[in-house]
Order: C-alpha cells, then structure tokens, then sequence
C-alpha cells in the first residue's frame, strides 16, 4: 500500500489516501495503525470541519455496525459489533458478511 496525501478535521480525525482507498482514524490513534508513517513526506489536503469519520461514522477505530462508538466499547449487541468499521488491506467498509469472518 502506497500513502498518498492525508487531511485533518476540525472533529479530531485524520483521513490518510492510499492508493487502496481512505482510512480515517483519530489523530490520537493514528500511531497506533500507521507507526513510522511521515506526514511530512506526504501531501497535505485542505482541513476540512467534517468527514467520514464523524459524519459517517467510518474509520479504522470505529465499531463495525456504524452505532459512532469506538471500536469495543459499543453495547450495541449486533454482530457487526465484533469487527472495526475499517481495517486496513481487509476491506474498505464492513458488509454483513464480513461480521460473520
């Protein structure tokens, strides 16, 4: 996978492009899925005050079934609770199917 660019959000999130898709996740959580990834080498995109994450409730830290919660702490009980919103390489957004692998 090849980084491409990156933008923040006024909502605390970042949203990294790789030439695979756009993974977000918070900013707090961003070493955690991308350590040892330079910002610095990549382009920067404009800010923006809303994204994926927080609209869409779309990004690598979230809960599978897009309750907005992060990821093991939703007490939503569905099956797509067992599985992150995002995960990098596997798929770009949680289907039904994938709840059940």
């Amino acid at each position: 996978m090849r980084y491409i660019g990156y933008s923040r959000c006024s909502c605390g999130a970042i949203t990294i492009t790789t030439d695979e898709g756009e993974y977000s996740c918070l900013e707090k959580d961003r070493r955690r899925f991308f350590h040892g990834l330079d910002l610095r080498r990549l382009r920067h995109y404009q800010d923006t005050f809303c994204c994926n994450h927080c609209v869409n409730h779309y990004g690598l830290d979230l809960c599978g079934c897009g309750s907005g919660e992060p990821f093991g702490e939703c007490d939503a009980g569905l099956d797509a609770c067992a599985v992150p919103m995002q995960a990098l390489g596997q798929y770009q957004r949680v289907r039904a199917a994938d709840a059940f692998n």
